[in-house]
């Protein structure tokens, strides 16, 4: 019984031994493999973040970098610590396989396969984000991915900005499709639409090191933070989307005013009394001051005034009433075919028409509520989980922000194929306070 015990005690301390050896990234083979995983998201974070680098390589690379990556993950993560938004996530992909077995998926003028790829990359950084957030609980990782990615938007920022000098129209070009010389705007670095609209909420993510006091051993990240602001904010400038300019200044006059949930809700009703009381011809007068400080920039100030015309006048300019009713055409083919959009079983999409200009109203008409409704929940569970995560921490408000401001903007433009947008709210607007954690040396047995 003795020479027995002792046996089975020999077997199971060389098997604890061999998994050690398996954990430890001194191991040859671990070491591969920590190398490997390692690498991959740090590319997947410069693909995402360098419209250059996207533009020379196609999206191969990047599909090849994320299975990689997923499959050299711990599985056990997999089937025990899946978080609820990920499995919903998953229901509204189940969703989604009636309307390509019978043929009759479509996403506005996006071929099926560009659509199907295009909500890829939109959703995988909410995996990676809760593989090393919530299951590894790695703040290196988090902090190098945070680090990467900002350095490469203040390099596509600079890229972008001296572009649009030569190219004054390069970007608005990019966003409507019509340009004549796509690629000699993609070769020299210009962003298009996606990466000008999550540059955006980078900002205002920033603001928590720029606003928030800081220990002297990060005050280094905090100038960091404020020249990429800089950078950043010269080239949404230059690049003349009006709506990305209103969305910074928003964020940026939330960020400085509201410290805490009850200055949030004040800041709400405040807001709602002062738009009740105050004559609107005096937000058409704020617009229209607001457009003569862009007189070097047509297209803002066209936009600014366009708006302005219906706060003095009460008659909106043609650019206004045309987004407005692009909005209700959606809403109209929703209405019509509630259960499962224009591309249902009961419905025909040739008689009907979809505004294609607002994310969450465009995708209702499409796959009605048995295609939207998993989704908006994957969103709202999403949220949830990380303001719960930051519900005692600084961050917490800026984070809420800038998720409000999201859900805002499906509301007015598209969102799903915005794979940028959806990398930098799922990957870094809840990883940014490990920004200071990516110069710290790596945990041994973790990747």
């Amino acid at each position: 019984m003795i020479n027995g015990a002792n046996s089975m005690k020999n077997r199971k301390d060389q098997g604890d031994s061999n998994r050690l050896r398996l954990m430890n990234p001194s191991n040859s083979n671990g070491k591969v493999h920590f190398l490997v995983h390692q690498w991959a998201v740090i590319f997947m974070c410069i693909w995402i973040s360098w419209p250059y680098l996207n533009y020379q390589l196609g999206i191969l690379p990047f599909l090849v970098l994320f299975v990689c990556w997923f499959f050299l993950t711990d599985f056990k993560w997999v089937f025990h610590y899946l978080s609820i938004d990920i499995v919903m996530l998953i229901v509204w992909g189940i969703t989604l396989i009636p309307f390509i077995f019978t043929g009759d998926f479509e996403y506005g003028s996006l071929s099926p396969k560009n659509a199907l790829v295009s909500f890829l990359l939109f959703f995988t950084g909410m995996i990676i984000n809760h593989y090393y957030m919530y299951y590894k609980k790695n703040p290196v990782v988090l902090g190098r991915v945070v680090f990467i990615t900002l350095l490469f938007y203040f390099i596509a920022s600079i890229q972008t900005y001296f572009g649009l000098k030569q190219f004054p129209f390069a970007a608005r070009e990019l966003a409507t499709g019509m340009s004549s010389l796509p690629t000699a705007y993609y070769s020299l670095g210009i962003g298009g639409f996606g990466f000008v609209y999550s540059a955006v909420f980078i900002n205002i993510l920033l603001l928590y090191f720029i606003f928030n006091k800081q220990s002297k051993g990060q005050r280094s990240f905090k100038i960091l933070c404020l020249l990429i602001f800089c950078m950043i904010t010269a080239m949404l400038v230059l690049a003349s989307y009006a709506t990305a300019l209103l969305f910074l200044f928003i964020g940026s006059m939330l960020v400085l005013f509201i410290r805490g949930k009850r200055s949030f809700i004040l800041a709400i009703f405040l807001s709602s009394l002062f738009l009740l009381i105050v004559p609107k011809e005096i937000f058409g007068q704020v617009f229209i001051h607001a457009a003569y400080l862009f007189d070097g920039n047509g297209v803002i100030q066209s936009k600014l005034f366009d708006l302005a015309q219906g706060f003095v006048s009460g008659n909106y300019g043609d650019q206004t009433v045309g987004r407005g009713q692009l909005y209700l055409s959606s809403i109209h083919a929703f209405l019509h075919n509630p259960f499962f959009g224009i591309y249902g079983p009961f419905s025909n999409p040739f008689n009907t028409f979809v505004g294609g200009h607002s994310g969450w109203l465009d995708q209702l008409a499409y796959y009605g509520l048995f295609g939207s409704f998993p989704l908006f929940t994957v969103f709202f569970l999403n949220i949830r989980k990380h303001l719960q995560h930051f519900s005692k921490h600084p961050y917490y408000r800026i984070l809420l922000i800038a998720q409000l401001l999201f859900i805002l903007f499906g509301f007015i433009n598209p969102v799903l194929y915005i794979y940028q947008l959806g990398f930098v709210m799922f990957v870094i607007a809840p990883a940014i306070p490990y920004l200071p954690y990516a110069f710290s040396k790596k945990e041994q047995g973790k990747d």
